[in-house]
């Protein structure tokens, strides 16, 4: 084995090192926090499981713009009402 390679297999090893000793810190560090499962529907069996939904109103169909109230830009483009909506 010539010194080339005898340094190629340090390097190799001291990596392998490195990696295995950083994965160890990882599940160190880990399991050093406990975790706790939520849980996220806590109904009780008495309980309905879901609550009525509040909907909001469904507004009226907005009413197109007339003609009278579609003006073209100063700058030219497609006709828009007063709030630069398009007709």
């Amino acid at each position: 084995m010539n010194n080339r390679q005898r340094q190629l297999l340090v390097v190799f090893l001291a990596s392998i090192g490195l990696g295995l000793l950083g994965g160890l810190a990882y599940n160190v560090t880990l399991n050093m926090f406990k975790s706790e499962k939520i849980e996220l529907d806590q109904a009780s069996p008495d309980q309905p499981t879901r609550r009525p939904l509040n909907r909001p109103q469904v507004p009226s169909p907005i009413k197109p713009p007339s003609a009278s109230e579609c003006v073209v830009p100063p700058g030219g483009g497609p006709p828009v009402t007063a709030d630069f909506k398009p007709c």
